[in-house]
C-alpha cells in the first residue's frame, strides 16, 4: 500500500478540491495569503509562497474568503499548522463560530460529488468545534 493510499484510509473527512481565497495569520500576526488546494471538516490546505518558515504547531487564524470584491463574504477559523513545503501549508481545524459553520457546512455541501456521503462521515465526526 502507498503513503498516499494509507493517508486516504486514515483520513476521517473528504477532501473536497476548492479554490478560494484564504488569509492565515500566524500567533505572531504575521499574514500569508495563498489559495485553497483542497478542504475537508477537519483542515484545509493552502497554496502559499514561503510556506516552509511558517512554524508547525502555531496556532493560527484562517480567513477563507467566499467571494471577491472589496468586501468579501469570509469564514474565520481557529487553527493550527500540521505540515509546512516550500509550495504550501496543511492546517488542521479547531473551532469555527456558527454562523460561519452553517456557510462552511453549506459549501463543502454543494461542492461535494456525494453530499449524503458528506452529511454521514459529518455526523461520525464533527471535525471542529462550533463556538
Amino acid at each position: 500500500m502507498t503513503d498516499e493510499a494509507s493517508m486516504k484510509e486514515r483520513r476521517k473527512h473528504t477532501r473536497i478540491v476548492l479554490q478560494h481565497d484564504v488569509e492565515l495569520i500566524l500567533s505572531d500576526a504575521t499574514p500569508f495569503r495563498g489559495k485553497t488546494k483542497d478542504i475537508s471538516f477537519s483542515g484545509i490546505y493552502i497554496r502559499c509562497n514561503n510556506a516552509d518558515g511558517i512554524p508547525i504547531g502555531d496556532t493560527c487564524t484562517a480567513r477563507l474568503h467566499l467571494s471577491g470584491g472589496d468586501n468579501p463574504e469570509t469564514i474565520q477559523f481557529q487553527c493550527e499548522v500540521v505540515r509546512t513545503a516550500t509550495s504550501g501549508v496543511g492546517i488542521k481545524f479547531h473551532s469555527v463560530d456558527l454562523a460561519g459553520y452553517q456557510q462552511f457546512k453549506n459549501l463543502m455541501i454543494y461542492n461535494s460529488s456525494d453530499p449524503d456521503n458528506l452529511m454521514a462521515e459529518l455526523e461520525k465526526n464533527p471535525g471542529l468545534d462550533i463556538v
